[in-house]
């Protein structure tokens, strides 16, 4: 008996896996009654799909059709989505606009319910279905659903499409039409702004300047939305600033183009682009004439903002100091420009500085400067020892011999010790 039982113990530490043979075989069982119960409820879910279909095309009248894809709706069950393509197919197969004004209006109710969901469920199949919709929908709330649908489910195939109807809308509204136009337009901002397609980026941009009714929520959405639909909106905005005449659009491009996340190289191109612009704007218009200064100023002070030092940025910047029109009406943007030249630092910036600070030194010694003069020449001298350029020096030294004020004064000596 002894034998038998060392014999048997021997087996097992021979064969480990005799010991295992029961926890594998409970493992096993268990796995196979997961996947038991899996195709059951696979099978279960299956079934249901098909009872609602079978009741759905079983439905005499629309109102129990629009019940029942109300209930199907509900369950917001992904296992639908198929049959739901396939019902809103048949909608627009069958043309959403036929049909008694009863029929039309249970269609479009059903295709609504249909779109809606398919987006909440974020349904890619969807995309030809509801492109289909989008297509053939009169009615604005439909269309309006379709097209943010094809936002969720990123359908941005068709973002050029869809852009291009935004601008047409963008463009004027139609009186008898407008607030079918607004409905739309929301609808289609919040699509593009989902898709962050760049096709998309200028109509919504220009969407948040356009006619819209503060009801609407057009341009609040559309101005949220350009902040985050592409990082890099400069191509589109620099278009805009050379097709759009109107200069509250171009400086709204210059401001979005500042707060995007575009490089610091690709802003300054844009903003140098748009300095250009501004100088050679020549309009009879004085509002016009204000709100291009305002532009200017801005798209300097950007400049500087970013450390600008390419010296093609130089030449604009004189050309902006040599327009000042010896009045507090130019105050802003000479100072802008002065500030600029500073802070770009290049050898034909400090010469043009060095020559303006020479020309009222001269002035100076025959009490010339008037007090305008004298804020001026305050930011010349701060705007040398930004410089950092050591041609600023001889100009420099000119001015402490000169008589200024013992606040010039300082800030001349100051200056100086950066070049000492």
């Amino acid at each position: 008996m002894n034998t038998s039982i060392h014999l048997s113990r021997s087996a097992e530490q021979r064969s480990p896996n005799l010991r295992r043979r029961p926890k594998l075989a409970l493992v096993c069982s268990v796995f196979a009654a997961f996947a038991l119960f899996a195709s059951s409820a696979l099978f279960a879910q299956s079934e249901d799909v098909a009872v609602w279909e079978q009741i759905y095309r079983s439905s005499q009248t629309d109102d129990q059709r629009v019940d029942t894809m109300t209930k199907i709706v509900d369950m917001h069950d992904r296992a639908f989505a198929p049959f739901m393509i396939q019902a809103l197919d048949e909608l627009t197969r069958s043309q959403l606009t036929v049909g008694t004004t009863q029929q039309i209006a249970a269609k479009n109710k059903l295709a609504l319910m249909i779109v809606r969901e398919l987006g909440n469920l974020e349904s890619s199949d969807a995309f030809e279905a509801v492109w289909q919709a989008y297509l053939d929908a009169q009615d604005p709330v439909l269309k309006a659903a379709s097209a943010v649908t094809l936002g969720r489910i990123q359908a941005s195939e068709y973002a050029p499409r869809l852009a291009l109807d935004l601008a047409a809308i963008n463009l004027a509204p139609v009186a008898s039409n407008s607030r079918a136009q607004e409905t739309l337009a929301l609808g289609l901002v919040t699509s593009l702004q989902a898709m962050k397609d760049p096709a998309g980026f200028e109509p919504v941009f220009l969407a948040s300047l356009g006619w819209y009714s503060t009801v609407s929520k057009v341009k609040e959405t559309a101005k949220e939305a350009i902040k985050t639909m592409v990082d890099d909106p400069t191509d589109s905005l620099t278009n805009i600033l050379g097709s759009n005449p109107d200069i509250t659009v171009k400086q709204a491009a210059v401001e979005a183009a500042f707060a995007s996340k575009a490089p610091a190289e690709r802003k300054l191109a844009l903003l140098r682009k748009a300095l250009r612009i501004g100088l050679d704007r020549v309009s009879p218009d004085v509002a016009d004439q204000r709100a291009t200064a305002r532009f200017r100023t801005t798209v300097i002070q950007n400049l500087s903002s970013l450390a600008d030092k390419a010296p093609e940025t130089v030449p604009m910047l004189i050309e902006m100091v040599k327009m000042d029109k010896r009045s507090d009406a130019s105050n802003d943007e000479t100072l802008a420009a002065i500030v600029a030249l500073g802070i770009n630092g290049s050898d034909d910036a400090a010469r043009f500085l060095s020559e303006r600070l020479m020309s009222y030194n001269n002035l100076e010694r025959s009490d010339g400067n008037t007090v305008r003069d004298k804020s001026l020449i305050r930011q010349y001298v701060v705007s040398m020892k930004a410089s950092k350029n050591p041609l600023v020096r001889p100009a420099l030294l000119d001015a402490s011999r000169s008589d200024y004020d013992s606040n010039i004064a300082r800030l001349v000596t100051d200056a100086l010790t950066v070049f000492n």
